[in-house]
């Protein structure tokens, strides 16, 4: 979900992560003139600060944690509902 900017509420999904920025399908998206193909639309990226997680179960977006278990191994899981991803 995002949270900040021009596309603010708007839900989709992630396509790509690079470094600090994300490509979100259907977001942040241009028309650019190519010669000989007419226009070609291109979506730009998201500084990743503007983007939360949704949790489609609770239709509400939710930061995320990182938890480390008695083994060591990493889990991801929401704040606000505890859910493991």
């Amino acid at each position: 979900m995002v949270i900040a900017g021009k596309y603010k509420g708007k839900i989709s999904a992630i396509q790509k992560i690079m470094d600090n920025y994300a490509i979100v399908k259907w977001v942040n998206e241009m028309k650019k003139a190519m010669k000989w193909k007419w226009f070609i639309k291109k979506t730009l990226p998201i500084h990743i600060s503007n983007i939360m997680y949704y949790v489609e179960s609770k239709k509400k977006p939710s930061k995320i944690k990182i938890m480390i278990d008695k083994n060591g191994k990493k889990t991801r899981q929401t704040r606000k509902f505890g859910i493991t991803i």
